[in-house]
Parts: C-alpha cells; sequence; structure tokens
C-alpha cells in the first residue's frame, strides 16, 4: 500500500473495482478475518491495455534519453 494512502482510501477504491467488475473479493471465515482480491475475467483482459502501455513506455523513455542525450534506463 502506498505510504500516504490511508486504509479508508484502499477499502474504498477496492470496493468501486468491486462493484465495476474488474476484480473479485474472496472472504474467508477465519480468525482473524481474512479477505484476498484477484482480477476478474474481465481486470485480466485488461493486463493486455496495461503491457501495451508498458511497452509504449519504455520506448518513450529511450527515445526521452536519446532526444535529450542521456543513458537509456532500459539496456
Amino acid at each position: 500500500m502506498p505510504e500516504n494512502m490511508t486504509h479508508t482510501t484502499l477499502s474504498r477504491h477496492l470496493k468501486l473495482l468491486e462493484d465495476e467488475g474488474p476484480i473479485e473479493r474472496t472472504v474467508y471465515s477465519e480468525i482473524p478475518p481474512k479477505v484476498e482480491y484477484s482480477l476478474s475475467g474481465i481486470g485480466h483482459r485488461f493486463e493486455r491495455v496495461l503491457q501495451s502501455l508498458e511497452i509504449w513506455g519504455n520506448e518513450y523513455i529511450d527515445y526521452l534519453h536519446e532526444a535529450h542525450g542521456t543513458e537509456s534506463a532500459n539496456v
């Protein structure tokens, strides 16, 4: 969890993602209580989008390094 994010904010965002469909929540009847989140079917389909963004982002970083004459981190 990011340092500047509260548990309340994280819970609110996870609930929204669950309601909208990209993630699924599994509750286990244990003490202490245990909850796990995972990608749903539609959530897994979004992975391709993220992979494409990662590829583009790395190419853009390389482009910026070349344009500014600095060394690329993606060697």
